[in-house]
Order: structure tokens, then C-alpha cells, then sequence
């Protein structure tokens, strides 16, 4: 079964050439024929599959470009192996407008956090019981829909107008049912990645202390808020 897809999907990104003779019974031409109309309903369904994941990137473009793109991207094997839903995973890096991969990146997060597994965010409130002594043991781990996309281009205002050409990184989160996006810097950042896997408040905190404008507790407070950790 695995042998046949294979050679399908070979056959359709690279012509009739790799179509073994005993894979299909009757006339080679019906049979081509046949795959050719596949093709065509593939080729039509990643399309528009890209355009849903990338709507802003092909306002950015406009539609003759993106789809200029698109085409390109799949007939140069980008979603070559993946299912219509994670077929843009690779997209971004095929723009060559730095702003357009940049908006791209972003949109692609946004969808992966999207459908991330489901997980309560940490609050403010689950904090303010405890002591110094018990809030800075206390161990977080960044939340499941959590993501981080460090910006090459000033795109930061085509994502979101209120965000400043300068803005080089957005965390993008999900602690409740919305898709949240932050400005963060290099600082949060890095203490995001500490908190991959598990760490306590106080390391972070001790990260922050002389690297984040509003302090080391303030930077914490604020990944809290907007919902970067998860409530373990």
C-alpha cells in the first residue's frame, strides 16, 4: 500500500516516467488520464488550503501573486508528504519578500496554536495566594499553544497595526478559546525557552531581573497574563 502511494505521489510531482507498468490494470493512456484529474482536484484543494492559512499574506501579495507563489510551492515539492491541513508548514520559507515570510510565519503560528492541545493557562490569580517564598519555587512549563516567531523584517504593523515596525518577536498564545498575539523581546524570549520544559519562577525571574525594561517580576507577571504558562 505504502509502495503504491508512493509511486502515485511520485508520479504526479513528476510525470508519467514514474508510473510502474503493473500499478494500475488497463491502457497506460486511460490510466494517465485518470491521474491527471486527480492531480487537478489535489492541486486545486492545497490551493485553497493555502489561501484559508495565509489569508493576510495573500492580501500582502495580492491574489495573482500569491497564487503565482503557491503554484510554485507545490509544483516545486514543498507539500510534497503532508496532509492538506499541514501543508503550509513550509510555505513561509518559500517567500522570498522577507515581510511576506514574516506574515506568513506569523499566520502559521496563529493556526498552530489554534489547534494545540487543550491545557487551563496559569493566571495572575492562581499567584496571588502564595508567599515569596512558595510563588518563586513555584514550577511553570510554557503552555501547549504556545508560540514564538522571531521576526527578520520590520512586518510587525501588518500583522497587527498596533504593533510598532521595530517589534522583532511575537508570542503567540491561547489561554482561552482566542488566539492571543504579544510583542515580546529577546529577553522573554529566552526565558520562554527555560520554561520549555519545566523551571521555577525564580529563574526566570533571576533571567529577567537586569535584561527586561519592567523588571524580572513585572516580565514574568506579564508572560503570565497573557497566558504563556500552563496551570500545572
Amino acid at each position: 500500500m505504502r509502495e503504491g502511494q508512493a509511486a502515485i505521489a511520485a508520479t504526479l510531482l513528476r510525470g508519467p516516467g514514474h508510473l510502474p507498468a503493473h500499478l494500475f490494470a488497463g491502457e497506460r493512456t486511460a490510466v494517465l488520464r485518470g491521474l491527471r484529474v486527480h492531480a487537478n482536484t489535489i492541486s486545486h484543494a492545497r490551493l485553497v488550503a493555502l489561501e484559508h492559512s495565509f489569508p493576510r499574506t495573500r492580501d500582502y501579495l495580492g491574489d495573482g501573486e500569491f497564487n503565482r507563489v503557491s503554484r510554485a510551492f507545490l509544483d516545486g515539492g514543498g507539500a510534497q508528504g503532508r496532509s492538506v491541513a499541514k501543508i503550509g508548514a513550509a510555505f513561509p520559507d518559500w517567500l522570498g519578500d522577507p515581510l511576506a515570510a514574516d506574515l506568513a510565519r506569523v499566520e502559521w503560528a496563529w493556526l498552530e496554536s489554534y489547534h494545540a492541545a487543550d491545557a487551563p493557562a496559569l493566571a495572575l490569580a492562581n499567584l496571588a495566594a502564595l508567599d515569596e517564598a512558595a510563588l518563586l519555587a513555584r514550577v511553570v512549563r510554557c503552555h501547549p499553544a504556545v508560540r514564538v516567531v522571531t521576526l527578520s523584517s520590520a512586518a510587525a504593523p501588518l500583522v497587527d497595526s498596533g504593533f510598532a515596525r521595530g517589534v522583532r518577536a511575537l508570542l503567540v498564545t491561547r489561554p482561552d478559546a482566542d488566539v492571543r498575539l504579544a510583542a515580546v523581546d529577546g529577553a522573554d524570549v529566552a526565558a520562554l525557552a527555560m520554561a520549555t520544559e519545566r523551571a521555577p519562577l525564580s529563574n526566570l525571574i533571576a533571567h529577567l531581573a537586569e535584561r527586561h525594561p519592567s523588571g524580572g517580576g513585572g516580565a514574568v507577571a506579564a508572560l503570565v497574563a497573557a497566558g504563556a504558562f500552563e496551570r500545572v
